[in-house]
């Protein structure tokens, strides 16, 4: 006679074992699924390290569990179906336990996990952490055997790998430029800056063919001519030849010397007293050993030497900054819609054909009424021919250097506000008004 109460607890155990098949499913996806960012910011470096033998031990209890359920389930259906063919019911009862496990063991769980990983496994920590001790016998010397495989495969033991890697931020950042919340400049950024730490000197440097140097016996006058010319803030200095760099002249050095010695004197100095010491730099280094180098010694320009100790080129901090965010411009260079560029403190190098009304708008100036509409043209008026280089004029609160001009026209103009006389004339100004 059937036992129906027989048959009803098998049910039972079907049931329970159907439950823990979906918790260990979820279990085992949440644990692959976790934020190792999130982890490390909550302070649980411990399950990182933990995670391989959890994993461990929640695969071994969901190939015990779906084992347990497959011979329950087909005891269950060979007690019910005995009047039926015993390999057909048998079979039946496999197709429909397999179906259920996917299902409801597998699939779901794992679909559910994968989205709300942090709330599994703050519901299941505890059973895990039971598991990992329970099961430790049986859990290391698998981790010994999987660890070996790996190894003999070409991979990396478990827990020799970083927590987290360059490829998992650039994955999150991916995704995040992906559904909006990054920007794709900031993703862009965020890509070339992991780039950039595989990435040589030698492959951002200028070269040498094209470095602009001085020799260290040239006045300052010839440096702020090449300077005009060329449109840097910096210039290398040589010794003979380019191979022998002694030094970096900055623009702002040269602008000061003139400002304290006058230009008379300053123009015949040479370029080896304001100078400033090299750092040299191997081509190999990467560039973010060379950002660390810039931060420490307070540079912005590294001399590159080759395997051999000759100049292969320079590299700037503005040359970094342009692989990660594209061309910019130098701290002296013009800008093309103004032609007005800061060299010091109220001194301005300024084109000659800017217009009068740009400067008063940009320098918060003003200039006394006059026919012409540039500041060539204001200057000529005042100088009543076309100056030389090297020439000075005081006039209404300014002070004017001509720095570039050929036989026919001023190019280049060394501006300087002296902000004190320029009030006075405004307030004299507007008296009069």
């Amino acid at each position: 006679m059937e036992d129906p109460y027989g048959s009803l607890l098998q049910l039972l155990i079907m049931i329970l074992l159907l439950g823990l098949s979906a918790i260990f499913s979820a279990s085992e996806t949440a644990l692959t699924s976790l934020s190792r960012l999130r982890l490390i910011k909550r302070n649980e470096q411990e399950l990182i390290h933990r995670v391989n033998r959890m994993l461990t031990a929640v695969l071994i209890m969901n190939n015990f569990v779906n084992l347990m359920l497959s011979s329950v389930a087909t005891l269950l259906f060979v007690r019910l179906f005995r009047n039926f063919n015993e390999g057909l019911v048998a079979l039946l009862g496999t197709i429909f336990v397999t179906f259920i496990v996917l299902v409801v063991g597998e699939i779901s769980p794992k679909i559910y996990a994968r989205e709300y990983s942090e709330r599994v496994y703050q519901r299941v920590n505890r059973l895990l952490r039971f598991l990992d001790r329970v099961l430790s016998p049986l859990i290391s010397p698998l981790l010994r055997i999987s660890n070996l495989l790996v190894r003999l495969l070409g991979g990396q033991a478990a827990g020799k790998t970083p927590f987290i890697t360059s490829e998992d931020i650039i994955n999150a950042v991916s995704a995040g430029t992906e559904g909006g919340t990054i920007s794709k400049q900031e993703g862009m950024i965020v890509e070339r800056t992991f780039e950039m730490s595989e990435t040589n000197i030698r492959e951002i440097m200028t070269p040498r063919v094209d470095v602009v140097a001085i020799s260290e016996s040239a006045t300052i006058e010839e440096f702020i001519k090449l300077v005009n010319e060329e449109g840097y803030s910096r210039i290398p200095v040589y010794r003979g030849d380019i191979d022998e760099i002694v030094g970096i002249c900055y623009v702002k050095d040269a602008v000061g010397l003139v400002e304290e010695l006058g230009w008379e004197v300053a123009r015949k100095k040479k370029v080896s007293e304001i100078m400033r010491e090299p750092i040299f730099v191997p081509e190999t280094m990467k560039v973010s050993t060379l950002l660390r180098v810039f931060k420490e010694k307070k540079m912005h320009m590294a001399i590159v030497v080759d395997e051999f100790g000759g100049t292969a080129g320079i590299v700037t901090l503005e040359d970094i900054l342009e692989e990660l965010v594209g061309e910019i411009m130098d701290e002296y260079d013009y800008d093309e819609t103004s032609g007005i560029k800061k060299v010091a403190e109220n001194s301005y190098m300024v084109r000659g054909t800017t217009p009068l009304n740009d400067i008063e708008r940009e320098l918060d100036v003003e200039f006394p009424p006059t026919e012409h509409e540039t500041l060539a043209g204001y200057l000529l008026e005042q100088f009543q021919r076309i100056p030389s280089v090297g020439e000075e004029l005081d006039v209404n609160g300014f002070h004017f250097k001509i720095v570039a001009a050929t036989k026919s026209k001023i190019e280049r103009v060394l501006m300087t506000i002296k902000r004190g006389e320029t009030d006075e004339r405004d307030k004299v100004d507007r008296k009069s008004d």
